[in-house]
């Protein structure tokens, strides 16, 4: 369950945000939506020239984000794309994070982008997930916090997709969007605990982690590998960092000793420049989780979730 290095998203960049946004263009979708934005109309004809450009000059990059920092990884995901979306010649950035309100001031929706993609009007919804199976099929696939599951998020997903038809949408909705083509541009990393058979909409493709007992040891490509902890906002693309930054295996389970909810782990290998590189990566599970009352909380919202 390592990354891969043949996948689009794995280039060589070395800035850590840059290395994020191409990941978010251009990593395989961990399951198919229906309607999912493939990467090659969001490069475009000018993409590879313009995260080369932003490799010798991240400038640009780094200046947008510090404009607005982000605490959540959702947001950071979100400013990511909508930086591409000003930058990419063949798009057209119209709104992002539209809300769909009722008479009464209920929220109905939001729409996460509305663009014009090579001029065709087009309704964008994100989503960068982050799931581990539990059980034996999909509707096991929660969330490391125990706030979220796939089956909620794929069914809520749908109903986002279809807001352009809303009988509402036409209040807030530029003209040529009412109605409009919706697309959905998901990335992340599924975790298993065992070789599983993925079952779709399950994408065959998606990017796969492991699933280990945080007190036992971690399952190792190599007996060369050092580790890393990733911290929420560097869950994204796979971490490329200095050789200060690596630590032995035991020394970080010994740091991780204290956490009540899994933790993301990196494996990694020298790339022999003095930095090191992910080869795979892992969510470490304390004992006693997943608390029993919140678990069965999560399940019981499962109950009569649409299928996708």
């Amino acid at each position: 369950m390592a990354a891969n290095p043949d996948c689009g998203f794995y280039l060589p960049y070395t800035q850590p945000a840059l290395r994020d946004l191409a990941f978010l263009l251009t990593a395989p979708a961990p399951w198919d939506s229906g309607c999912n934005l493939s990467p090659q109309r969001l490069l475009g004809p000018d993409g590879p020239a313009l995260l080369a450009a932003l490799e010798q000059d991240p400038g640009p990059l780094v200046h947008w984000l510090a404009k607005q920092p982000c605490l959540r990884l959702g947001r950071y995901a979100e400013r990511l794309l909508a930086f591409w979306f000003h930058l990419a010649p063949h798009i057209e950035l119209v709104a992002a994070n539209l809300p769909l309100q009722d008479a009464s001031g209920r929220t109905i929706g939001e729409f996460d982008f509305l663009i014009r993609l090579d001029g065709e009007p087009l309704h964008v919804e994100t989503a960068s997930k982050f799931y581990l199976q539990l059980g034996e099929g999909p509707d096991s696939l929660v969330g490391p916090s125990l706030r979220d599951a796939w089956l909620l998020k794929a069914g809520k997903l749908q109903a986002q997709l279809q807001l352009s038809r809303h009988p509402l949408a036409r209040r807030v909705l530029p003209p040529d969007f009412i109605g409009c083509a919706s697309q959905a541009r998901l990335a992340g990393w599924f975790f298993y605990s065992r070789p599983t058979r993925l079952v779709p909409p399950l994408a065959a493709d998606q990017l796969q982690g492991w699933i280990s007992p945080l007190l036992q040891p971690w399952p190792a490509t190599s007996p060369a590998s050092r580790w890393l902890w990733l911290s929420r906002l560097s869950w994204l693309a796979p971490a490329r960092v200095a050789e200060a930054e690596v630590r032995e295996q035991h020394s970080l389970r010994q740091e991780l000793h204290q956490a009540v909810v899994p933790q993301l782990v990196a494996e990694l290998l020298p790339l022999g420049d003095g930095y090191w590189e992910e080869v795979a990566r892992g969510f470490v599970v304390p004992p006693g989780w997943p608390e029993a009352t919140r678990l069965q909380a999560l399940m019981a919202s499962l109950q009569g979730s649409p299928a996708t």
